[in-house]
């Protein structure tokens, strides 16, 4: 990448049909680091917690894993450094997250697909398909600081409970430019 990178203007995000009838969310972001880099902070559980969430479990093909406070799932696919897939057990439904990393050059290109996105989601253009992607994207950038060697030590929970009224507000301000920019994809989507 070249120049500043802006989590809004230099993420693809999009709507695909699902062969359910359904639609698939894809978020695609590009980071200055390898893609072992990138896997590594995906999938080692004391780099995870820097940027994300704690996760516990069986963390093997086949194996069950559990992000604290959030979603559970099954370890599907796990191709090193290239491919993970998990299902995604939230809310009591289940749901599908594939993450694919492509090298490119000195960057590596994330995919991150969630599917079926439920179907109540797509036709309102409800507040829920705003927060599942602005939510998969806030992480997204927290990786992207996390391995740039901007975020502070120690846990992301702990670090986000202990932040700034002016981090706070810049964080809800990014939301937003996140939010409005899903807004954008699901109207383009509703179009006919």
């Amino acid at each position: 990448m070249t120049g500043t990178f802006d989590p809004v203007s230099d993420t693809d995000r999009e709507l695909r049909s699902h062969h359910t009838g359904l639609n698939t969310l894809l978020i695609r972001r590009s980071y200055d680091a390898t893609a072992e880099d990138v896997w590594d902070a995906l999938t080692d559980p004391e780099r995870l917690v820097r940027w994300f969430l704690p996760i516990t479990g069986d963390l093997r093909v086949g194996g069950r894993y559990s992000l604290e406070g959030n979603a559970s799932g099954e370890i599907v696919r796990c191709d090193k450094p290239r491919e993970i897939a998990v299902t995604w057990e939230f809310g009591g439904g289940t749901s599908d997250v594939r993450l694919l990393l492509t090298p490119k050059g000195d960057t590596t290109v994330l995919e991150l697909e969630h599917s079926p996105v439920p179907a109540e989601i797509i036709p309102n253009a409800s507040p829920e398909m705003w927060g599942l992607g602005a939510g998969w994207e806030m992480g997204l950038t927290a990786l992207g600081d996390y391995l740039a060697g901007k975020l502070p030590e120690g846990r992301a929970a702990d670090w986000i409970a202990s932040a700034s009224p002016e981090d706070l507000m810049a964080a809800g301000q990014l939301s937003v430019r996140i939010s409005d920019a899903w807004s954008a994809v699901i109207a383009a989507r509703q179009t006919p």
